[in-house]
């Protein structure tokens, strides 16, 4: 579907872990703490009679390719097996309110759009041939349901971003929430819609979880169907949890043996076969700095995982940095492209990376 932001483009994919609503489009998604919103209300109370459609402001934007590797004589190719890596770029803004990218997710085949904990959305143009950016983008803050700007670290740390051509979704750290927008209709005007609500830091499990280890990841299933992965550590081992509308709240986890905070989702939805789901987790220390794996499972039509398949280990032997945001999409039968973004907490020590990621899967084989 092509967006009423006829001058910006949509790339990027989708992310998960949490379901918030049944395959009924018309069916409010359900939590056990407390009334949401039924998706079919998101446009009304998002953009409301009125509120006219307003474009979001233009930012400069320069992209710079980096190099995969330290060792000029090692093989990318090798490295990151079976992923093919296509191309990395170190990305800068004069605007001062760049930066912090958490989450990415793909409007169409040449805009991404992409989420900051400091409560922005960023529209960010990419060229399909050459899969760079272009130097185009815009952005705009993020409102709440009156239209306000959302105040304060507690109400506006976004994370995780999931587009279904019908709703934007935004997922909310500290503040756990995730809010629903027409962008289609009102662009840098529509305001938050209520989907979910976990602002206590319950989430269904055993222990409360912490400000900063909340709902990292968001991805969608169709148009009905949101799933929501939390970062902490610490639910009997596992990485993540899945809160599946009628099921059981938070009833997948993911173990990560050695990359312990799930940070980003997507999905990739398929006919006849199970869904993919692509999963990023990030650990951290002073000694080895940021170590990055991304996954693959299957997700059955039903809720539940197969088996996960780690597809790549990123580690200080290549570019990286604080990668939180990951969206996938098929571009043939048998090969997904896969986007990562770095989160540069707007420090000048870290960088904002995009790196661009092609993987034939092969998976009606067999």
């Amino acid at each position: 579907m092509r967006s009423k932001l006829s001058g910006i483009s949509f790339l990027a994919a989708a992310a998960l872990l949490a379901a918030c609503a049944s395959q009924d489009t018309t069916a409010t998604p359900t939590s056990p703490f407390g009334p949401l919103v039924p998706i079919t209300e998101i446009a009304e109370i998002s953009c409301p009679e009125g509120v006219e459609f307003v474009l979001p402001q233009r930012i400069e934007l320069e992209y710079e390719p980096v190099a995969w590797l330290r060792d000029e004589d090692a093989l990318p190719a090798e490295y990151f097996a079976p992923l093919t890596p296509r191309g990395i770029y170190h990305l800068t803004s004069s605007d001062p309110r760049f930066g912090g990218l958490s989450g990415i997710d793909s409007l169409d085949e040449d805009t991404a759009i992409l989420v900051s904990d400091n409560g922005n959305l960023l529209w960010m143009d990419v060229s399909p041939e050459t899969i760079a950016p272009t130097g185009t983008a815009f952005m705009t803050a993020l409102r709440g349901s009156e239209g306000q700007s959302l105040d304060g670290r507690l109400f506006r740390d976004a994370e995780g971003i999931a587009w279904t051509e019908d709703a934007l979704f935004v997922s909310f750290e500290r503040g756990h929430r995730v809010l629903g927008y027409d962008i289609e209709a009102c662009g840098a005007y529509a305001r938050g819609a209520l989907v979910i609500d976990y602002s206590h830091g319950r989430f269904g499990l055993n222990r409360t979880v912490g400000e900063n280890e909340g709902m990292e990841a968001l991805a969608a299933r169709g148009n009905a169907e949101l799933i929501v992965g939390v970062e902490s550590r610490s639910f009997a081992g596992a990485s993540a949890g899945v809160f599946s509308g009628p099921r059981a709240p938070f009833n997948l986890t993911f173990p990560a043996p050695e990359i312990t905070m799930l940070v980003g989702m997507d999905l990739v939805e398929v006919e006849d076969a199970p869904d993919r789901l692509y999963t990023l987790f990030r650990s951290y220390d002073p000694l080895r700095g940021n170590r990055i794996a991304i996954a693959v499972t299957p997700l059955n039509e039903d809720g539940s995982i197969g088996e996960m398949e780690q597809l790549t280990f990123i580690d200080s032997n290549a570019a990286v940095d604080n990668f939180e945001g990951i969206t996938a999409q098929a571009i043939n039968e048998t090969t997904d492209r896969i986007m990562i973004i770095s989160d540069n907490n707007f420090s000048d020590r870290q960088r904002t990376l995009l790196a661009i990621f092609d993987y034939e899967h092969h998976w009606e084989e067999d």
